[in-house]
């Protein structure tokens, strides 16, 4: 049996870790990843091992020679150019002549792989994937198999509206070598991507098996400490270097540890090491080999790796330290603060929590380091969150911040381009406009700056200038402190979660594309492009009066006298009210109900021909016809399919998974088609500007995105069609939903999903996001939230008794499964 060693990580979401050396080389217990899966493989009597190499190679290579003194036969096979998974196996070919194992060389796992082997053969299969059930699988591949362990299904990296299972590829695999001939050498290719889906649509034999051992794929600095607690609390079994001088602590040998040192088990000290009087050593606490503890010192929950300095005083709360830190006396570094090599930080420094200091740096005396990959207080690792970035202004979202993010975003583009920005007339707004800027002309990209407009506006305008891309910057009128800042394609559209990913990966490791001084770029300064906007709406209507009375609940003054004036000049008798509404964007209800029920008798009272409220944004609204009757989301989406229906003989409106089936209704009365997509902004944006050529698409763009260009087209089409708002509204047919959020913890969220598909045997479900699942009495979807410890149920049938009783039933379910 012959295995091959993937190892040729760049490890770049553990950097300020793998600056200086390839992920297989970070040192897990004193010892290289690696080498923990070079005695995994030794241990199960596999030692003939091929290694694939890319970033870095010569450290592995000067590390494990030939591999005889680690009591096996390597042999190394060194990629010029990325070949991904499957593309680097296929460059060891000729090495391997029989069924093999492929295993990550940057995990950390026991897996037990004869047990694997005996599987793999006994099923036939001609690949089998080690799978484990895991919390939160949003990082990894997920995988579904039926009950004799055959694959039936997967997905590379899913949002949580896309997880439909909690068992996630390991990426080990027991492969036979037919298996690479599906593609050609010094090809890229993917083994979850491109190969698996290959061997899925040929139904070949491929299977999955489960273990119960540990895995763990060290994908950042936090994974990374919980591994080591891992290790100290028996979770894995593996080598740990060093003799047990009293229970569950290793000592390396020529370590010297003074008589009056105090220290706490589990902890691991290596070789060489010497550590003095009164210094504390607390559990959970791993000290490489060739280290130096001075007095006083106290040192908890941290690693430190090799050839470093602690001087006396010294304080470390669950940090990493690479190798050659010197931390002079009482400097300190608190919780998931990362140092990297050869770094000196003077007396009396401190290291604020979630800190990556990158390697060769200098710490002045005294001096308080709270920024780099930190903005503010908190750390995440995700910046964007369910539509675009927020924060609170000078806490979460910095200038610094905004300037590092500018530049992440700046380097997405491969050649030269140009962006548009845009912000509200906040002056905390406008500040990070220009911190922004000042980002993205590092990377030598151009850009316009259109000054202060809406986000509707703004989308225009990045559609009729050509850029590249955009950039809105607003705050709340509900919330002062708070801004959020939409990053758009060339459509105007919100980016896709793919390049969000991207801009977030660039930002963590600080990779920006920074361009020569003289390949800095003016800024354009557009000018009253708002007006324009307004001007292109006035001329885009078709009736020659729009002859409605309306009244106008708008928060913002400056949206208010806007509409106000677009509306007048259009023939519109307007009347300004000033209810709270509050902001859509962040997900808090539209208005108190006493301020609904005062403004849906306002409306009917005063015999306005409609009522309209624009939310913070400007991007959505909520209308009230003449009767008195809320249009709400799902009626709205009906109406907008009524819109286009009756404009565009057989067209074809796109609505989100989660809205009514009347919808399909209405479509089939006009011969119309209906595109369901998933429910985030961004999906429902590049369905409609995917298609933007259709005719009609465009205009459901605006109905859904602009509330102020809306607002005319609906009025617009009830002139050319003499109809009031309730005539439309009254064609809508009669739907019931029910809507409900249930608590689901981040842990149970896959399990949550994986359970409720596993029983529906007898009923059609479909899991373009979370699942819905259909019966007799109508449908149901369980939507895991992307941002809250939540699962949405939205439920749809005959009655309102039968869509609550519905909905009910698999919010029950939910918490049954969360608290199993």
């Amino acid at each position: 049996m012959k295995a091959v060693i993937m190892a040729g990580g760049e490890g770049t979401r553990l950097r300020p870790l793998t600056c200086n050396r390839p992920k297989p080389m970070v040192p897990v217990a004193n010892k290289p990843m690696m080498e923990h899966i070079v005695e995994l493989l030794k241990k199960h009597g596999i030692s003939d091992i091929a290694v694939t190499l890319l970033y870095m190679p010569e450290a592995i290579k000067e590390y494990f020679g030939d591999g005889k003194e680690f009591g096996v036969n390597m042999k190394y096979y060194v990629e010029t150019v990325p070949l991904g998974t499957a593309g680097s196996v296929k460059n060891a070919e000729e090495f391997l002549n029989d069924t093999f194992i492929v295993i990550s060389g940057d995990a950390l796992t026991d897996a037990n792989l004869e047990n694997a082997l005996k599987f793999h053969f006994n099923k036939g299969s001609i690949a089998t994937l080690l799978l484990k059930k895991v919390d939160v699988p949003l990082e990894y591949g997920i995988v579904v198999t039926n009950d004799e362990g055959r694959i039936t299904r997967f997905l590379e990296k899913p949002s949580w509206g896309e997880v439909f299972s909690d068992t996630v590829n390991t990426g080990i695999y027991i492969l036979s070598p037919v298996v690479l001939s599906y593609f050609n050498k010094n090809e890229m290719f993917d083994f979850s991507k491109d190969l698996f889906p290959i061997l899925l649509r040929k139904d070949l034999p491929m299977y999955g098996y489960i273990i119960e051992d540990y895995w763990c794929d060290i994908g950042d600095p936090g994974v990374y400490i919980q591994s080591h607690i891992d290790i100290m609390d028996g979770k894995v079994n593996i080598n740990i270097p060093g003799k047990q001088i009293r229970e569950k602590v290793w000592v390396g040998e020529g370590t010297v540890i003074d008589e009056k040192v105090d220290i706490e088990s589990p902890c691991i000290i290596g070789k060489h090491t010497r550590i003095k009087n009164d210094s504390f050593i607390g559990r959970y606490t791993v000290i490489g080999d060739s280290n130096i503890i001075d007095a006083h010192s106290s040192i908890k929950r941290s690693i430190i790796w090799k050839n470093c300095l602690i001087d006396s005083n010294v304080e470390l709360r669950g940090s990493v330290l690479c190798n050659k830190v010197h931390f002079y006396s009482s400097s300190k570094a608190f919780e998931n603060s990362v140092v990297g090599d050869d770094t000196i930080v003077k007396a009396n420094a401190t290291i604020k929590p979630n800190i990556k200091i990158w390697p060769d740096k200098f710490i002045g005396e005294g001096t308080e380091i709270n920024s780099n990959l930190v903005w503010g207080t908190k750390y995440t690792r995700n910046i964007f969150g369910n539509r675009g970035i927020a924060g609170e202004i000078n806490i979460d979202i910095t200038p610094e911040y905004a300037s590092k993010l500018g530049a992440a975003y700046g380097a997405i583009f491969k050649e030269k381009g140009i962006v548009g920005i845009s912000c509200d007339n906040n002056p905390a707004s406008k500040m990070i406009k220009l911190a922004f800027i000042a980002g993205i002309l590092t990377t030598g990209i151009k850009v316009n700056d259109f000054g202060e407009m809406l986000l509707p506006i703004a989308r225009s305008a990045i559609r009729f200038y050509n850029t590249d891309g955009g950039i809105h910057i607003a705050t709340s009128r509900y919330d002062s402190d708070r801004l959020y800042i939409d990053i758009m394609d060339s459509n105007g559209c919100n980016i896709s979660r793919g390049l969000e990913r991207k801009i977030e990966n660039i930002f963590i490791r600080e990779d920006f594309s920074r361009c020569e001084g003289d390949c800095i770029e003016d800024i354009n300064f557009v000018q009253n492009y708002s007006s324009f906007y307004l001007r292109n709406i006035i001329n885009s209507v078709k009736s020659k009066k729009l002859e409605y009375k309306i009244v106008l609940n708008i928060k913002s003054t400056y949206v208010a006298e806007m509409m106000k004036d677009l509306l007048t000049k259009l023939g519109c008798k307007i009347e300004l009210l000033d209810l709270k509404l509050v902001n859509i964007k962040i997900n808090k209800t539209s208005m108190t109900a006493d301020d609904v029920n005062f403004f849906t008798s306002y409306v009917k009272m005063g015999n306005f021909d409609l009522g309209v409220s624009i939310e913070d944004f400007s991007e959505k609204l909520m209308l009230v016809d003449d009767k008195g009757r809320i249009i709400t989301e799902d009626m709205y989406m009906a109406l907008i399919s009524i819109m286009l229906f009756k404009s565009v003989k057989g067209g074809t409106v796109v609505v989100p998974i989660s809205a009514s089936h009347i919808v399909e209704k209405i479509a089939e009365e006009n011969n119309g088609k209906v595109i369901r997509t998933k429910t985030s902004t961004q999906d429902i944006m590049y369905k409609l500007m995917g298609n933007s050529e259709e005719e009609g698409m465009l205009e459901q763009f605006t109905l859904h995105f602009d509330a102020i260009a809306g607002v005319v087209k609906i009025l617009d089409f009830m002139s050319q069609n003499n109809y009031k708002l309730s005539d439309i509204v009254d064609m809508i047919p009669a739907f019931h939903m029910d809507k409900k959020e249930v608590e689901c913890p981040w842990n149970a969220k896959g399990k949550v999903i994986r359970q409720i598909i596993q029983e529906q045997p007898g009923n059609m479900i479909e899991t373009m996001e979370g699942v819905k699942i259909y019966n007799d009495d109508g449908w149901v979807l369980i939507l895991p939230d992307a941002e809250l410890p939540v699962c949405k149920v939205i439920s749809e049938s005959h009655s309102q008794e039968f869509a609550e009783e519905l909905s009910s039933f698999y919010a029950d379910k939910i918490r049954e499964i969360s608290r199993s």
